[in-house]
């Protein structure tokens, strides 16, 4: 009986070994992992950004808890922050993209959370005494800025995240079924770094790749009643 791996995903490995055949260097003579791993990174991440594009539940992190401290004196010129250089545990995590949505309580209790107001790009936050509660949330200078509240708030963040980079060989690639797509494009871009004229060929059918991962994520997405944002992918 065949031995069932522990994983769905395929390795960074798995898509390197594929671009050296790609290229006609399956022995690795020129295209090691070392070589390749800029390019195939590259192309992971403009495979995640063209799922992100179409709004995929692939790349979304929830219930993430951080605590806002209370603020030392009521001003209504006070604002108060959560970026990376917060101090541990309550900075931003290392993957994140941009926010989607907060909610809050008193740090410490077991209420039930309550929805914030995002007033990112709705003329930011109000100038206005400090409360019990947090009440508004922007984000803006890769940072979460809020009022402060006159007790320290735990905080509960959704948020849009990105994959990390390949590493080596047994990096993991955390979006399924996507290696042929990677691999064509970091052919591509390995084979035009050196003049190959394949390099326009293997673009092309990265592209095509793309867009079987683009239909099958929408159709997927589809089911939750959301409409595609229209994205060119070849323009990416």
């Amino acid at each position: 009986m065949p031995v069932v791996g522990t994983s769905a995903y395929n390795t960074a490995g798995q898509i390197t070994s594929l671009v050296r055949s790609l290229l006609n260097d399956a022995a690795g003579n020129l295209f090691t992992d070392g070589v390749l791993m800029p390019y195939a990174n590259s192309a992971y991440r403009k495979v995640q950004r063209a799922l992100a594009n179409i709004q995929s539940g692939a790349f979304l992190s929830d219930d993430v808890l951080l605590v806002v401290s209370a603020v030392g004196a009521v001003d209504p010129s006070l604002q108060v922050s959560i970026t990376d250089a917060t101090a541990p545990p309550n900075q931003l995590p290392t993957d994140l993209l941009v926010p989607l949505k907060l909610w809050e309580r008193a740090s410490g209790s077991s209420d039930d959370f309550t929805e914030m107001l995002d007033l990112t790009e709705h003329g930011g936050l109000p100038s206005l005494p400090q409360d019990a509660s947090l009440v508004y949330w922007e984000w803006r200078a890769d940072g979460l800025y809020f009022l402060g509240a006159t007790q320290d708030t735990q905080i509960r963040l959704r948020y849009e995240k990105a994959y990390p980079d390949f590493v080596d060989a047994t990096s993991p690639v955390l979006v399924r079924n996507a290696q042929e797509a990677i691999a064509f494009f970091a052919a591509a871009m390995a084979s035009a770094a050196r003049g190959a004229p394949q390099a326009s060929r293997w673009d092309e059918t990265g592209a095509d790749a793309l867009e079987d991962l683009l239909v099958r994520a929408t159709q997927r997405e589809q089911q939750t009643a959301r409409r595609r944002r229209p994205y060119n992918w070849r323009s990416h």
